[in-house]
C-alpha cells in the first residue's frame, strides 16, 4: 500500500493519545485543590479535542482522495462501457500489417488493462484507510466523552466549594458591615479590626473571584471539545448574545442594569439541563454551555431576560433555546442557575419577565 502522508501521521497520534480515565469527585478536597484539578482536566481534554480535530481533517482529506478514484475509475468504465469490447483497443492490434505496430499495440492494452486494475486497487486502498480511519475516529471520540464527564464532574464538585465559600464570604460582609456601623463609638483597637477585616474581604473576594475565572475557563474549553466546527451562525449567535449573558451574571440577585419587570409573572415547575447537552447548539445557535445563565422556555421570545426566583433566591437568565418538553414544566434552567436557586431536580419557581428600561424613573 502506498503511505497517506498526513493522514498517517494524524492516526499515529491519535493512537498514541492517553486515554485518560474518568475522574470522581474527591470527598474532602479543598477549592484550591478541586479547582486546580478540574483546570488541570480541562487542559488535558483541549489536548484531546484538537487531535480529534486533526482527526476530522485527516477523514475528510482522505474522503476526497477516495471521491477522486472513484470518479477516475467511473470514467474508465464508462469508456469500456461504451466500447462494449472486452479488449481495451478491441480488435485494432490484430489488424494492423506491421509487426512493430502490433507489439505497440498490444504492449497499450496491456497498458490498460494495468489501469484498470491500478484503479481498482487504489479505491480498494482508500476505501479501507477511510474505514480504519473512522473506526479509530469513534474511538477517540469515545475517549474524548469519557474526559469530558470527568471534567463535568470535577468543575461541579469545585463550583459547589466554590459556593460554600462565598456563602461564607457574604456572612463575613455582613459581619463586617454592621461592626463597621458602630466604629464612630468604638475604641481604636476596634477600628483597626475593621480595617484588618475589610483587607481580608477584599483579598478573599479577589482569591474567590480568580477561582471563579479559572472554572469558566475549564467550562469553556469542554463547550469547544463538543462543539468541534461551529457554524458562522452559531459564532455571530455568540458574539451577540455574549454581552447580554455578561450583563445579567453581573446582576447577580438583582435585576440587571437597565432592565426592569414588565408585569407579566409566570409561576410553574423549572428543571435543568446539563452535561447531555453541553455543546449543542441551542435555539438560537450558541453552543450550550452549563456555567452560563441562560434558559429555554416554550414560548417567550428567544432573547428574553427574565429573574426567576425559588428558595428566597433570585437570579436572572437569558432565554436562548426551546423547551422543556416534560409534562407541566415550563423552564430549563443552566446548571448555574438551578445552583444559584439552589435546587436539584425539579423545583416550583416564579418568573419575572424583564424588558429594557426605556425611561428614566421619576424623581
Amino acid at each position: 500500500m502506498r503511505p497517506i502522508g498526513l493522514t498517517a501521521a494524524l492516526l499515529l497520534a491519535l493512537l498514541v493519545a492517553p486515554a485518560g480515565p474518568a475522574t470522581v469527585a474527591h470527598a474532602g478536597e479543598t477549592l484550591e485543590a478541586a479547582t486546580a484539578r478540574a483546570a488541570a482536566l480541562s487542559q488535558q481534554l483541549e489536548r484531546s479535542a484538537a487531535l480529534d480535530g486533526a482527526h476530522r481533517v485527516a477523514l475528510e482529506r482522505l474522503e476526497q482522495r477516495r471521491l477522486l478514484a472513484q470518479a477516475r475509475l467511473d470514467a474508465r468504465v464508462r469508456a469500456v462501457w461504451t466500447n462494449r469490447r472486452p479488449e481495451p483497443l478491441g480488435g485494432l492490434p490484430d489488424r494492423l500489417q506491421a509487426a512493430g505496430l502490433r507489439r505497440i499495440a498490444h504492449r497499450g492494452g496491456a497498458a490498460a488493462v494495468r489501469l484498470d486494475r491500478e484503479l481498482l486497487d487504489e479505491l480498494e486502498q482508500r476505501s479501507a484507510e477511510a474505514v480504519t480511519l473512522r473506526e479509530q475516529a469513534l474511538r477517540a471520540r469515545s475517549r474524548l466523552g469519557g474526559q469530558v464527564d470527568a471534567a463535568l464532574l470535577a468543575q461541579e464538585s469545585a463550583r459547589q466549594l466554590l459556593a460554600r465559600a462565598e456563602a461564607e464570604l457574604a456572612e463575613r460582609a455582613a459581619t463586617a458591615a454592621a461592626r463597621a456601623a458602630d466604629v464612630a463609638a468604638a475604641r481604636a483597637a476596634d477600628v483597626a479590626e475593621a480595617q484588618d477585616d475589610r483587607r481580608s474581604l477584599a483579598a478573599e473576594t479577589a482569591r474567590l473571584s480568580a477561582v471563579r475565572a479559572s472554572l469558566d475557563q475549564a467550562s469553556a474549553a469542554v463547550t469547544t471539545a463538543l462543539t468541534p466546527a461551529q457554524s458562522l451562525r452559531s459564532r455571530r449567535a455568540q458574539e451577540r448574545e455574549a454581552p447580554l449573558v455578561a450583563l445579567v451574571e453581573s446582576a447577580g440577585a438583582g435585576y440587571p442594569v437597565g432592565y426592569r419587570p414588565t408585569g407579566q409573572v409566570l409561576a410553574g415547575l423549572a428543571s435543568w439541563y446539563g452535561p447531555g447537552f453541553v455543546g449543542s447548539p441551542t435555539a438560537t445557535g450558541t453552543p450550550y454551555d452549563p456555567e452560563r445563565l441562560t434558559c429555554a422556555h416554550k414560548t417567550l421570545r428567544l432573547g428574553t431576560v427574565v429573574r426567576v426566583s425559588a428558595n428566597g433566591r433570585a437570579v436572572s437568565c437569558l432565554v436562548n433555546d426551546r423547551g422543556p418538553y416534560v409534562g407541566p414544566r415550563i423552564l430549563d434552567m443552566s446548571r448555574a442557575g438551578s445552583r444559584a436557586l439552589g435546587y436539584d431536580g425539579v423545583q416550583a419557581v416564579v418568573i419575572e419577565v424583564l424588558g429594557p428600561q426605556t425611561e428614566s424613573p421619576s424623581r
